[in-house]
């Protein structure tokens, strides 16, 4: 007999479920994979780049120690950044590069196998002692039931197909399972089973937190379903709790505020459109909308950027303080429920608990769908809990059962089918942006990011419209993200030779965020078109002072220096540049050019190879190695150049293509000697 004053009794026996489990891993392993089939093509998007594409600390080539190590400490590599999860990247770049299948086909492996892991898990739950009389004959069916409602929902589709959020994902999967192996370890009677399990728990709550910050939550989980689930709550649990874990807490937490800057805690506000406050009272609308969005994931209200108004006072809009009393009446409920229903209390407070860190005083945007991945987790179980309880309350109408079976199936089966329309989006930019634009019309960054892909398809009038969009708008979820249009509209004039106005662009750019390292580079290389290498040299330098060791603004002040016949200087600065980036192909042209006006031309001739070795169909390379193989009396390299220059130039006549080459001299390194041309129709005639 249970003894439910102390909630202690755990003399009982798991249900004997094999076939209940394997049906559970393959009915979700087949709708997982029918839902999620057309996301392995999806291609990379926004943060992929910065994190995956061009972060060359996990493009592992081996499995050496050091290189592993590396991938610890992120984009910034200065401390340990969500260390499992960038490890996770550099495995698959290991095994197959920058090939999207594989990754994709990861993230829908965490999502497997976290779904089956949290059916495990409320199954089990929902055979606890203190559960077992209310829930225990139902419990397969209510963990399937949530698992499914969870695992389908279209909300999860940014933490499965939006390959960088597998921070996300991951983050889940080792978050359930620590409770998992937790609940395991607390049920079972063997010691030593019990410290394993217990240690398997901790290690997968070090991998969680090792995945993404947010997960740090764990231990407070774990404490409330101790409490709630396993121990029931009552005075002689409450009085022990407070003892052993409320007030060692309360203490801990008191002294990590004396030990930490809270202001550097919470970021820097000055780049929000928002202030801390105003963070603070939009999170519970934000709140209740995900919990809107879980129920009601239609395909209409699902994107990557969500237009949310700001909550600027409490009764701006009215709903601000709507939402906060909502809020604190849903703490109310589940602290009421705790004794007599505390499933319900539990389910609840998780929701509400791990939405707590990025829905709290720190420095981030205000909304993400991927958030929701472990909130979310046990979203359901009440769901399912009044599902199970209609259909046992028209136990004997089989219709009417019947009925309802139906619409569950309709709308698992329904969601299954926005989850592989939303996929479909992640096939291209153009499509995922576009969607977004006409979901939410009104913010900035999807125009902006909509004109970028326009200009890749060099419809350069196009992409200068969506970007004076993104400008007009002004909508961006950082102040300094101001900067990205301004930029974009100056390389629009920087391809339309209008140089002048690029470099005002670019200049307007920088005023707004002087961190921002592309502007930099292009009105440096606009001012070289302007012929103002003085002007050149001086934001080169510049920029240098900000980042000194860049390979890039090293590279342009070689190259001023040697348009200023500074060859001694410009050979110094690339050879410093070479150091930082050995694939800084340009700078070896600046070097083999200083090197010819040097007379060193051997030098100058392997550097002119190296690079054309590397740049295949690079004119301005076989120009300079006829020149230097004409200095030289190579005669056979020197053919063998003028027959690869020939076949690049295509019809053009040589004269012609030296004075379209003259014209374009800035975007030039080599300096053609007038007596080229001569040179190379001299040498055709002779072979003729």
């Amino acid at each position: 007999m249970i003894n439910r004053s102390n909630g202690f009794n755990l003399d009982f026996h798991w249900p004997s479920a094999r076939k209940e489990y394997l049906f559970a891993f393959l009915a979700l392993l087949i709708v997982l994979l029918l839902i999620y089939g057309n996301s392995f093509d999806g291609v990379w998007h926004f943060d992929d780049e910065y994190n995956i594409v061009k972060n060359s600390h996990v493009h592992l080539s081996t499995l050496d120690w050091n290189q592993i190590q590396k991938t610890f400490y992120g984009l910034i590599q200065e401390r340990l950044s969500r260390p499992v999860a960038y490890l996770s990247f550099g495995l698959n770049y290991y095994f197959g590069q920058l090939d999207v299948f594989g990754y994709h086909a990861f993230n829908l492996c965490i999502h497997f196998l976290t779904a089956f892991i949290l059916f495990c898990f409320i199954y089990r739950t929902l055979n606890l002692p203190l559960l077992k009389p209310d829930y225990g004959s139902a419990s397969y069916a209510i963990a399937l039931l949530s698992t499914f409602f969870w695992a389908v929902n279209p909300v999860q589709v940014t933490a499965v197909t939006y390959i960088v959020q597998r921070m996300a994902s991951m983050a889940g999967l080792f978050y359930i399972l620590s409770m998992f192996l937790y609940l395991i370890a607390r049920t079972d009677k063997t010691g030593w089973k019990k410290i394993i399990f217990f240690v398997l728990s901790a290690i997968s709550a070090v991998l969680a937190i090792g995945s993404k910050e947010n997960a740090v939550m764990i231990p407070v989980t774990l404490f409330l379903y101790d409490l709630l689930l396993i121990q029931g709550i009552n005075r002689k649990t409450s009085i022990r709790s407070i003892k052993f874990f409320v007030i060692p807490a309360v203490l801990a937490v008191f002294i990590l505020f004396l030990q930490v800057d809270l202001a550097k805690l919470a970021g820097d506000y000055s780049v929000r459109p928002f202030s801390m406050l105003e963070r603070l009272i939009t999170e519970p609308r934000v709140i209740l909308y995900y919990a809107s969005l879980l129920l009601y994931p239609l395909y209409s209200r699902v994107m990557m950027h969500h237009d949310f108004d700001i909550s600027r006072s409490f009764l701006d809009p009215w709903t601000t303080s709507a939402a906060i009393l909502c809020i604190l009446g849903c703490i109310f409920i589940a602290v009421w429920l705790a004794r007599k229903k505390p499933l319900i209390s539990f389910c609840i407070l998780f929701f509400l608990l791990n939405h707590f860190i990025e829905g709290s005083f720190l420095s981030l945007e205000l909304i993400f769908e991927h958030r929701n991945y472990i909130p979310s987790m046990l979203f359901f179980v009440p769901v399912s809990l009044a599902v199970v309880w209609v259909l046992d309350y028209f136990s004997y109408k089989i219709g009417i059962q019947m009925l309802i079976a139906a619409v569950i199936c309709f709308v698992i089966a329904s969601q299954g089918h926005t989850v592989s329309m939303y996929n479909f989006l992640f096939k291209d930019p153009f499509l995922l942006l576009s969607d977004n634009i006409e979901k939410a019309p009104n913010l900035s960054r999807p125009y902006n990011n909509l004109g970028n892909v326009y200009f890749k398809w060099e419809m350069y009038d196009t992409a200068y419209k969506y970007y004076t969009k993104a400008r007009e708008l002004d909508r961006f979820p950082l102040l300094s993200n101001r900067a990205s249009p301004m930029l974009n509209m100056g390389c629009y004039f920087y391809v339309s030779k209008d140089y002048s106005k690029a470099a005002s662009f670019f200049q307007e750019s920088i005023k707004i965020d002087p961190d921002y390292l592309p502007s930099w580079g292009n009105l440096a290389r606009a001012q070289i078109h302007m012929n103002d290498l003085l002007g050149a040299e001086k934001t080169a330098r510049l920029a240098l002072a900000h980042w000194p060791d860049n390979a890039l603004f090293n590279s342009i002040l070689s190259l001023t220096l040697l348009k200023q016949d500074a060859y001694n200087d410009a050979i110094k600065v690339a050879w410093k540049a070479l150091g930082y980036d050995q694939q800084s192909s340009d700078v070896l042209k600046v070097l083999a050019e200083s090197y010819r006006m040097k007379s060193q031309y051997d030098r100058a001739i392997r550097l002119w190879e190296q690079f054309s070795s590397v740049n295949g169909n690079d004119l301005e390379s076989q120009l300079a190695l006829i020149d230097l193989y004409s200095k030289t009396g190579r005669t056979k390299q020197m053919d063998a150049a003028i027959g690869k220059a020939m076949f690049l130039k295509g019809n053009k006549s040589w004269q012609s293509l030296i004075d379209e080459y003259r014209k374009e001299m800035a975007s030039h390194v080599h300096k053609p000697d007038p007596s080229l041309v001569a040179a190379i129709l001299g040498r055709l005639k002779d072979q003729k």
